[in-house]
């Protein structure tokens, strides 16, 4: 993958080594890790260190096949990054076997099939998010957490009878049964229009989405996730401050959905969840700041960073409204690297000669 030779990322500019670079962002994750072990599974912890052996494994025997450098490539905390994003993205309770199998696949199908570090044109622990999402979509969708107990019992007693008593909080859950709402209220409709009499006419369906959708909202806010979420913003803050990422890519991809749903609330008298709990649910926060601004896989230019953090914003929206997925930051952003060579070329005017790996040097 190229870019424009203007397009020169901060990293390149001051020299900073990966190594360095991606003890920074590991430093960023720790809050959001450790919030997540004790407040939503300890079982996370298992599965990092999973991920974090077999993918070093993976990288070792990688390495030797392409006779390349085994130490210095080890210890430049790279794979050790990826794997580590890669396992919080998944469930808790997923076998162990499918986390070796997406760290054999983020190292070779995410990596090394490109050309090793620096050379590859996707988000290597999104390739093998997505690989396990499609195949294995039992244990992948399976976010099992005990139900947040601050909720009041008047709302937590409204909010399970809207949603069909909801199993858990974490992750994607709450934006699958968000999914199963919005599916029996478009049942509801048909229904109501195929009987087309007064009499057995069902309760409005839009009414009917509306309240699950603001009970969605209080509920976001009230579990357990929400304080994770902000674990991740006051991580991807400290990135900031360090000036390992820039504001253009997170700061777009926010907006990007933070006006969808105030449009959509606006317009659809509420059917949309609120602007902060759709800021704070699934993994908005953490694909913001520690997946979207990869500085291998993103645009290079600012002015294609504003258009590509804007673009995976608004493609989250659009799979997590219309899509058969509630959540959509992995595809979002596997789709949006696919026109990072196209960004690049756009926003500069000019096919350049700058590589990924030179972003990394």
């Amino acid at each position: 993958m190229t870019s424009n030779v203007q397009a020169v990322s901060f990293l390149a500019r001051k020299k900073r080594s990966v190594r360095t670079t991606m003890l920074h962002v590991m430093a960023a994750l720790v809050p959001g890790t450790v919030l997540y072990a004790l407040l939503l599974d300890y079982r996370i912890l298992a599965n990092l260190a999973v991920a974090c052996i077999a993918a070093i494994f993976c990288e070792y025997v990688c390495l030797r096949l392409r006779s390349r450098p085994v130490r210095a490539s080890l210890s430049d905390g790279s794979i050790l990054l990826a794997a580590w994003l890669l396992a919080l993205c998944l469930p808790p309770s997923l076998p162990a076997w499918q986390i070796t199998v997406g760290a054999f696949v983020l190292v070779t199908l995410g990596k090394h099939v490109f050309g090793g570090l620096g050379q590859n044109p996707f988000n290597p622990a999104m390739v093998a998010y997505a690989f396990l999402l499609v195949s294995f979509p039992v244990t992948m969708t399976s976010w099992v957490t005990a139900i947040d107990t601050t909720v009041s019992p008047k709302s937590s007693s409204e909010y399970s009878a809207s949603t069909n008593n909801w199993d858990g909080v974490t992750g994607a859950t709450a934006l699958d049964r968000l999914r199963e709402l919005k599916r029996n209220s478009s049942a509801s409709d048909i229904h109501v229009d195929a009987l087309g009499s007064e009499e057995t006419k069902r309760p409005d369906a839009k009414d009917t989405l509306r309240d699950g959708y603001e009970l969605a909202g209080d509920w976001i806010l009230s579990s357990p996730w929400v304080w994770t979420s902000v674990a991740w913003l006051l991580g991807g803050l400290y990135l900031l401050i360090a000036r390992i990422i820039t504001w253009h890519i997170p700061a777009s991809v926010l907006f990007a959905i933070a006006i969808f749903y105030a449009i959509a609330n606006l317009v659809g008298s509420g059917m949309g969840l609120p602007i902060v709990p759709a800021l704070l649910s699934g993994g908005i926060m953490f694909g913001a700041f520690f997946i979207a601004t990869d500085p291998v896989s993103a645009a290079a230019s600012r002015q294609g960073q504003i258009i590509y953090g804007f673009g995976i914003g608004l493609l989250v929206v659009v799979i997590r409204e219309f899509s058969v997925y509630p959540e959509g930051v992995a595809f979002a952003v596997l789709l949006m690297n696919m026109c990072v060579p196209l960004i690049d070329y756009a926003s500069t005017g000019k096919q350049g000669t700058l590589t990924s790996t030179t972003r990394l040097k």
